[in-house]
């Protein structure tokens, strides 16, 4: 059995805008003529550069918003169904067993710098990310593989393992790639100064204020892009880049993880493009380390916490998943596979701890939004209220979170946001012992195995039934903790036409344009 992706089998979903309120066909919105200029808004500053082989913060309020406009995609994934449609690449096609996959590209492309995007181009920067000097994030992900040149416009990948949603894996982790002949001439110049092939061109670049971008008249994409520039401005407080829109400062914003920002823009009299999907924020314990390595200690904070208050408490309005996988997902159990709420228990499992001399403290490590320090003060404040257990907080800004947590795993619990619209790729990222984002240190073989099986298999009910054995063993060991649904939106101007939701929830710029009402 082969899978394939064409142009061709995707250009209704292509030419869809069904991630909109009020969506209509993507071609109507079109409609609006080339020019004028349109102003995002993003919660936080691209750390560590745009270079695609370092990508680290790809959220849709930090770094994939900014990848997407300058450099475009391979390929890329519905928000919602996490369906792989095509961009820069033309079509994907994989052997039987997954191991072999083939990547055609559309004719003719060029990055911005007016060197060809071909094949070459594309294994260039593959194999620059599975370079142990490159030190890339996304190592893991082509660990084993090899990379051939077909042709200018083929690339073959052969897999050390099967991996039949290795597409998914494409279009959310490797759709970006950077021109070879500006990564050669300077590669620690490229993340401050990247080339590629997306819609518009970096021209300005102010830290933590504004990037300002010029449509790049060589884009692939006939009468695209419509804007003729494109800002990007950072604002950290999520109420400020709603209240930006509403006063016409900028046509949409990213508010990031509060979805009671919804209801506000609508008061407001903005719209909102969304896209609910599995997965959410999720409470992360380093189970690599004391104390959060005894299972004991992480069953003792599940089970004292109630995550349908938690979820009200800290954005108002949401609800609590009761799986790893959405509601309207194929995946998602009958019945809640959340551990409910049980305070005797985790006050027998603390007593039990401390019995032994391991009376439970930790700290609660979180970024600075809103969001996320009214979860560390909830944990806090619910925790406290049981015997043997001492919660501190600390607040950390977005570099020193990167440091401390994701790059150090210097951390007892702490948060991140892991949509999972479907469980390939990030599901797997997440939990697998080698898995990109697994900052818990987690390691467990029979979990590690389902996984395998999921991605490896082409028959629905067998990733039905590997699916529901991970989430089982999951929900047991607690290496994690959902407390929130997640729904991937941006908050944006009727004047601004053309939103599409991609990935985790960033744009595809060469869509947006202006003349709505």
């Amino acid at each position: 059995m082969t899978h394939r992706l064409t142009a061709a089998a995707s250009a209704l979903i292509v030419f869809a805008a069904a991630c909109s309120t009020g969506a209509q066909p993507q071609e109507a919105r079109l409609a609006p003529g080339k020019g004028g200029a349109a102003t995002v808004v993003l919660g936080v500053e691209a750390v560590r550069g745009l270079d695609p082989a370092q990508l680290f913060n790809l959220t849709p309020s930090g770094d994939a918003n900014r990848l997407s406009a300058i450099f475009g995609l391979l390929f890329w994934s519905d928000a919602s169904t996490g369906e792989v449609n095509p961009g820069l690449g033309e079509s994907l096609t994989a052997s039987g067993d997954g191991k072999e996959w083939t990547m055609k590209l559309r004719p003719g492309l060029t990055f911005s710098d007016g060197t060809p995007l071909d094949a070459e181009a594309v294994r260039f920067n593959y194999e620059r990310i599975a370079d142990p000097k490159t030190r890339s994030p996304l190592a893991t992900l082509v660990k084993g593989a090899t990379f051939e040149v077909s042709d200018e416009r083929t690339l073959v990948v052969k897999l050390r393992e099967g991996n039949r949603a290795f597409d998914r894996v494409i279009a959310t982790s490797l759709a970006f790639v950077g021109s070879p002949a500006a990564i050669e001439k300077d590669p620690a110049a490229f993340a401050q100064q990247p080339v590629g092939a997306g819609p518009f061109m970096l021209k300005e670049w102010v830290r933590d204020d504004h990037m300002t971008l010029t449509r790049n008249p060589s884009y692939y994409r006939q009468g695209a892009p419509l804007l003729d520039t494109l800002t990007f401005k950072v604002i950290a407080d999520p109420a400020q880049r709603v209240n930006a829109v509403a006063s016409g400062q900028a046509q949409a914003a990213v508010t990031g993880s509060d979805l009671s920002f919804i209801q506000r823009a609508k008061g407001s009299g903005l719209q909102v493009a969304q896209a609910p999907a599995g997965g959410g924020p999720m409470l992360i314990f380093n189970t690599a380390r004391a104390p959060f390595d005894d299972p004991k200690a992480r069953k003792a904070v599940v089970l004292a916490l109630d995550t349908k208050e938690m979820a009200q408490v800290v954005d108002p309005g949401s609800t609590a998943p009761d799986s790893l996988y959405g509601a309207s997902s194929p995946f998602h159990p009958s019945a809640s596979a959340v551990p409910a709420q049980d305070v005797a228990g985790a006050q027998r499992l603390l007593d039990e701890l401390a019995a032994t001399g391991k009376p439970l403290r930790f700290t609660v490590s979180m970024p600075a939004s809103g969001f996320f320090r009214r979860t560390a003060e909830y944990l806090q404040s619910r925790l406290s209220r049981l015997r043997n257990i001492q919660v501190e907080i600390e607040v950390l800004d977005n570099a020193a979170l990167d440091r401390k947590v994701f790059t150090n795993r210097d951390f007892a619990l702490s948060a991140q946001i892991v949509p999972v619209a479907d469980p390939e790729p990030n599901l797997y990222k997440l939990l697998h012992s080698d898995g990109q984002t697994n900052y818990m240190g987690y390691h467990d073989p029979e979990v590690d195995a389902a996984l395998d099986r999921g991605r490896d298999s082409a028959d629905e009910a067998e990733r039905r039934e590997a699916y529901a054995t991970v989430e089982r063993l999951v929900m047991a060991d607690l290496p994690v903790l959902p407390y929130r649904s997640q729904v991937a939106y941006t908050v944006h101007s009727s004047k601004l036409t053309g939103l599409t939701l991609q990935g985790d929830g960033s744009l595809l710029y060469d869509r947006l344009g202006l003349g709505g009402s």
